[in-house]
């Protein structure tokens, strides 16, 4: 209903015959034409940028310069009506295994679950044994498995990714922290662990920054085995831009002053940028102000002082992430892996609303214990601990309602597109597709068959997601039908959504989204309205009813157990300091080697 989409043409590419005698020939050429003879399957890059807003890149809307994830958009198919899961693991869970969030055990985040949800099955909060990732499908099939990054999947060394199906890994296992350290993001993770393969490292490189050593590690993943057959799928996991927002000098000083227009001026330029690259239709109207969020006149000229550095190194952040991709993408052509090589860049979750101290008293206690400086002069530095405000986060989440968390568009939409000139014609796409199909996608391209509940004997849940190949390649204009719903839930109350073709019905609790637990079901209409704006219930009440029923079934199938206590915003509220843990920077941290 009411659905546009750019049609793509597929081009099939034309390939030179290899001579293949009783053992492969590789080819002796360099450059672009060194490819391998036997294996022409395409390698997979799947860039994640963690906690990213749907405006936060040029080809989206951003001002802030990224002439290297553009440049890939730009060739490539971009998404406007992508969904991913409302948070960091539950998402990462449905991309590592196209299956619900709730089955692969990330039916809430560890630090929300409530007692009666604790050792139920979809809240173990590590990825179950009952799923199996692309990783372990991909190396079966023939593929080089490399992943670098975030990884929250679970910190026992059975979840580590090593164990997961990853050949080669760099891995932090814990959800967020520092950027120049292993300091964690607050007091139940003080500290974090990182793993390469199966060990645990004891030395950060000497020039460790996250977004750097996770680009550097990949290109030694891959140069390690370049001379051989096969593909490789690389799942380049980043931290950047979650908080807390660190970035080199000279990145932070090229945005000073550039954020002083404030919030509102800054949310309006983001909008009419939108509208001239077709992100968003150009009849829809900028939604009014968050009602928590001060008009930037408002602020005093000190918390504008303040509000402008944050947001310039968060820029930052993402200039520098956008200049280690065209490192990445550089090296891949000056190796001849560029041209066989799809690349998928995405946020995993919608942009990202964190007070520094979460409103609660033993988080600031554990950053002031922790040597965390806030002062003005030192935001942006390794030792300051800053993040987002409301603001900001309306900025970076435009046009949607509500921001990561939420079941809302402003946490399950994120930026997605996939370049592979070889098979697909750049355009826009405003067709429904979510995270579950990517796993099913890479299967695909990979030539391997679905597995079914069954993986080398065991019992695991089956893949849910479908291919994107049809899509991406211009022979099908969309890959869900009228009558094929998708849910979307977190935490076992009322975070709620079920889309419908181009349906899609929403009953949000917490404050400030929504008005508590016994809030009504909304109806929004995605295809002309992505912004969760303009309720419809009113007018389609049948709908409405059509789709709760849909959605108690969704419930049902993935075993959604609703919470009966309520659930703090960080942490259970029994969790204290751990009085042994003190500064950070004194204790036990893992400082870069000298």
């Amino acid at each position: 209903m009411l659905q546009r989409i750019t049609r793509l043409i597929f081009v099939a590419s034309v390939t030179t015959v290899a001579v293949i005698f009783s053992s492969s020939v590789r080819e002796s050429a360099s450059g672009q034409s060194n490819r391998r003879s036997k294996d022409e399957r395409p390698n997979i890059v799947i860039l994640v940028a963690d906690d990213m807003g749907y405006t936060d890149i040029g080809a989206y809307g951003s001002e802030v310069p990224t002439p290297n994830i553009d440049a890939l958009a730009n060739k490539g198919m971009k998404f406007t009506n992508f969904h991913v899961g409302p948070s960091c693991s539950p998402s990462r869970s449905m991309i590592l295994t196209g299956v619900d969030n709730h089955k692969a055990g990330f039916g809430s985040m560890r630090d929300r679950i409530t007692p009666n949800q604790k050792g139920k099955p979809g809240y173990e909060a590590h990825l179950t044994q009952q799923v199996v990732t692309f990783a372990d499908m991909m190396k079966d099939s023939g593929y080089h498995t490399y992943m670098v990054g975030k990884w929250h999947m679970g910190e026992e060394r059975e979840f580590w990714p090593y164990s997961r199906g990853f050949e080669q890994s760099f891995a932090m296992l814990q959800g967020a922290g520092s950027h120049y350290t292993n300091g964690g993001f607050d007091h139940l993770d003080p500290i974090n662990t990182f793993v390469e393969n199966d060990k645990m490292v004891s030395t950060l490189p000497k020039d460790f920054y996250s977004t750097k050593t996770f680009t550097d590690k990949t290109i030694e993943f891959i140069d390690k085995n370049r001379k051989d057959d096969k593909p490789f799928i690389a799942y380049m996991a980043y931290t950047a831009p979650h908080s807390p927002f660190q970035a080199p000098q000279e990145y932070i000083k090229k945005y000073m002053g550039k954020y002083d227009a404030g919030w509102d001026k800054i949310r309006e330029q983001r909008f009419k940028r939108m509208k001239e690259l077709g992100i968003i239709p150009d009849y829809i109207n900028l939604p009014p102000r968050w009602p928590m969020v001060k008009a930037w006149d408002q602020l005093s000229p000190e918390e504008k002082k303040i509000e402008s550095k944050k947001m310039a190194v968060y820029a930052a952040m993402i200039d520098y992430l956008d200049m280690s991709i065209g490192r990445f993408v550089k090296y891949l052509k000056d190796t001849g892996e560029y041209d066989n090589t799809i690349f998928i860049f995405m946020s995993d979750n919608g942009g990202s609303i964190h007070d520094v101290s979460h409103g609660m008293p033993e988080y600031e206690e554990w950053l002031k214990k922790s040597g965390y400086d806030n002062s003005y002069e030192n935001i942006g530095n390794p030792n300051s601990f800053t993040s987002t405000s409301f603001g900001w986060g309306q900025v970076i989440t435009t046009p949607h309602w509500a921001a990561k968390g939420t079941v809302a568009s402003g946490g399950i939409k994120a930026p997605f597109f996939v370049t592979y000139p070889k098979a697909i014609k750049p355009g826009i796409t405003r067709a429904f597709a979510n995270v579950r199909d990517m796993t099913p996608t890479f299967l695909d391209y990979a030539g391997a068959k679905m597995p079914g509940n069954k993986y080398k004997g065991k019992s695991i849940y089956p893949i849910e997601g479908k291919s994107m190949r049809p899509l991406w390649e211009g022979k099908k204009e969309r890959i869900y039908g009228d009558n094929d719903p998708v849910g979307f839930e977190l935490y076992g109350k009322a975070n709620k959504a079920l889309i419908l073709g181009d349906w899609k019905i929403l009953r949000l609790g917490d404050m400030p989204w929504g008005s508590g637990n016994n809030e009504k079901w909304k109806l929004f209409n995605m295809a002309i309205d992505p912004t969760d704006m303009n309720d419809l219930s009113a007018i389609y009440p049948n709908q409405v009813q059509k789709m709760i029923a849909l959605y108690e079934q969704y419930e049902k199938n993935v075993g959604v157990v609703p919470a009966e206590a309520p659930q703090s915003s960080l942490v259970n509220p029994n969790v204290g300091i751990n009085p042994e843990v003190g500064n950070i920077f004194d204790n036990g941290l893992l400082l870069p080697s000298n």
